[in-house]
């Protein structure tokens, strides 16, 4: 009978405006994955009920929400054409906790949507590994729980701090629980973190093409592109180069990937120092992956090189990886470039440019020697008014003419692309590399970031008994930006993130503070897998671990976590114990009960006595000492309880 008395209590204007709160915070976490109508019908439906109560009437007519909830889920269906998966899940989950609240009327209605909050945090989590995102969950979470546990047929609802700190409680009784479960529930092949994403990946930075101003247009935004973590010393900057994508086919604008190369690899001998390190890439819609110039060893299952040298996966890079690699400074090769190659990395679009092919045949009748020919269009740039700029002018179909010709000014892909063209119009094979040069050292982690800032482009040009040989044109017009990064090379059209940082060092140093607090979650807690466990074990000196082992170390954690939450809970179920001398007042009256003079509800000590007085004259005496030395210590200023109390003990009455 109470159940159906809760079921239907109304819900007060004061609980349906927290309760909007709660949903509204849990709704922040979804607004880049939900359609912008899907929102602004729920705060539509919100803010009508809101208004509705706030005037002392109940929800809309039936007929108007169920018009309401058929065309919604309608559109919600055309617009994902389904209802399953985790984007169209948390669409749906979130339309019916508006449409829910359109129609909130009791305490059952609120428990259903504290529910849905509820799942709703959960499936942010599995959007997105931040841990900056669990927090902020966390607490709106606790928020939720605060408000359901105020949620009582009681007048007036409790306040609000003892729910907060109640709420508060019950999460921290939690933790042990959750603790155990994530050191020791069976981990699987994938992690159990993450579920698999609708989309594949994040939106990366380089593409499989470049024209004129792409990596200018890139070098404007702060977002990390990989981090890197070398196991010995690092390399100087002017070998920091990490390789992506190459491009191979130019149309006389455009540089682009070749997607189909069955091209073997050359065989390169390694020369140098070989750098140890680990690459921790970030997600992208793309198969390829970066590595320090040149690759030779990795980790990753399925990823192969490409006859450019390209590291790539058969799939999208969809979540963060891991590679550990081994690179060399240097390669060399005696072999010939294979016919193929060679008729790929000279071919130019025939009528364009016409004027940059006639100064690469002026230049290459003096300088009749590959790298000699090489320097002298390093030394032309380095020596004419060329200027390193991220706002270069926009150009027409024949780039490399009007750049070389007429503007002069651009971005390292404008001078990569112009020497690979002058390369390629002296005969020599040439093409362009793209991907990340310098990069910011964090010192809290001891490890380097590469933001989608330091992208860049470089050529690689091939030397009869040398092999492929790379040379970046950058640093003939601005040596800074390959000796110290961009942020150093630029002044006054740099990154809007790079002027803070050189006139705010506070700023940068808290960002890196922070970068390293995420990657030490993502270490320690998202890339926690069954190895992990098994390492656990070992620590906790279990020897040979195993699936059976591990099962029964969770079993026996569960049970003492279980043990030490039912302990908990039931002191905090426990009465209060009373006060001493209340107690021993509760004594005295218990011992005459006994005999057959209880005392009264209304009666105080004093009272009690006289009554007792004339009833039993011959416990007068002593009963009057003791109820007059109780009034005095509980409402006087006596302190000689010890004495009270053992004079009770002591009363021994008797029955006539």
């Amino acid at each position: 009978m109470k159940l159906a008395t809760a079921s239907v209590t109304p819900v007060t204007y004061d609980q349906l405006k927290w309760l909007c709160a709660c949903l509204a915070l849990t709704l922040i976490a979804h607004l880049a994955a939900l359609p912008i109508w899907l929102i602004v019908t729920v705060c539509a439906a919100a803010a009508i009920r809101l208004g509705l109560a706030a005037r002392g009437r109940t929800a809309p007519p039936r007929g108007i929400r169920l018009c309401i909830a058929a065309v919604s889920i309608t559109l919600l269906f055309l617009q994902y054409r389904t209802f399953n998966g985790l984007a169209a899940g948390t669409a749906l989950l979130s339309l019916m906790a508006g449409l829910k609240l359109l129609e909130l009327q009791s305490h059952r209605d609120f428990h259903i949507i504290i529910l849905i909050i509820y799942f709703l945090n959960l499936a942010a989590l599995l959007h997105s590994e931040s841990f900056w995102l669990l927090g902020y969950l966390i607490a709106v979470s606790w928020l939720t729980s605060a408000a359901l546990m105020r949620l009582t047929i009681s007048t007036p609802p409790p306040a609000w701090q003892p729910s907060v700190r109640r709420a508060g409680r019950v999460l921290a009784q939690a933790l042990p629980l959750t603790l155990i479960l994530w050191l020791f529930f069976p981990r699987f092949d994938g992690p159990l973190w993450q579920m698999p994403q609708d989309k594949q990946g994040g939106e990366s930075g380089l593409s499989d093409s470049m024209s004129p101003g792409d990596i200018s247009d890139l070098a404007q935004s702060d977002d990390i592109a990989f981090r890197v973590h070398y196991i010995d010393a690092p390399p100087p900057p002017p070998q920091r180069y990490y390789r992506g994508p190459v491009l191979h086919d130019f149309d006389g604008h455009t540089w682009r990937r070749t997607h189909w190369d069955p091209t073997p690899v050359p065989p390169l001998v390694p020369m140098g120092i070989a750098y140890r390190y680990t690459l921790s890439l970030e997600p992208h819609p793309h198969n390829w992956l970066f590595a320090l110039d040149w690759p030779t060893r990795w980790d990753l299952p399925g990823a192969v090189l490409t006859s450019d040298y390209t590291l790539v996966q058969p799939a999208p890079v969809s979540r963060p990886a891991d590679i550990q690699a081994v690179s060399y400074s240097q390669m060399r090769t005696s072999d010939a470039l294979n016919p193929a190659m060679r008729r790929r990395d000279t071919r130019l679009p025939p009528d364009r440019n016409p004027r940059s092919i006639l100064l690469s045949q002026q230049l290459r009748s003096t300088h009749p020697d590959d790298m000699d020919f090489a320097r002298a269009v390093l030394a032309l740039f380095h020596d004419q008014p060329f200027f390193y700029t991220l706002k270069p002018p926009p150009l027409a179909d024949d780039s490399v003419d009007e750049f070389l010709f007429e503007s002069r000014r651009g971005f390292c892909g404008h001078y990569a692309s112009a020497f690979a063209m002058l390369m390629r119009a002296a005969g020599i094979p040439a093409r362009v590399v793209t991907g990340y040069q310098g990069g910011t050292f964090n010192r809290y982690a001891d490890y380097w970031i590469l933001r989608q800032s330091d992208a860049h482009a470089w050529d690689e040009i091939w030397i009869e008994g040398r092999g492929w040989v790379r040379i970046d044109p950058t640093s003939a017009i601005a040596p800074e930006r390959v000796e110290r990064g961009l942020n150093d090379a630029l002044v006054a059209d740099g990154p809007l993130a790079g002027r803070w940082q050189r006139h705010s060092p506070w700023i940068a140093d808290l960002r890196l503070r922070l970068d390293a607090l995420g990657q030490q979650w993502r270490r320690s807690i998202l890339q926690f897998d069954q190895k992990s466990q098994d390492n656990l074990l070992v620590m906790l000196y279990i020897s040979e671990p195993d699936g059976h082992k591990l099962v029964m170390v969770l079993a026996v954690g569960l049970t003492l976590a279980l043990l030490w939450l039912t302990w908990q809970v039931r002191r905090e179920m426990r009465p209060p114990v009373k006060d001493p001398l209340v107690r021993a007042y509760a004594r005295l009256c218990r011992k005459m009960a006994n005999i057959g003079v209880p005392r009264r509800l209304h009666e105080g000590a004093e009272d009690y006595a006289e009554r007792v007085a004339g009833l039993r004259p011959d416990l007068a005496a002593e009963l009057t000492v003791l109820c007059r030395h109780y009034t005095e210590l509980r409402y006087g200023t006596s302190k000689a309880e010890l004495a009270f109390i053992s004079g009770v003990r002591a009363f021994r009455p008797r029955t006539r």
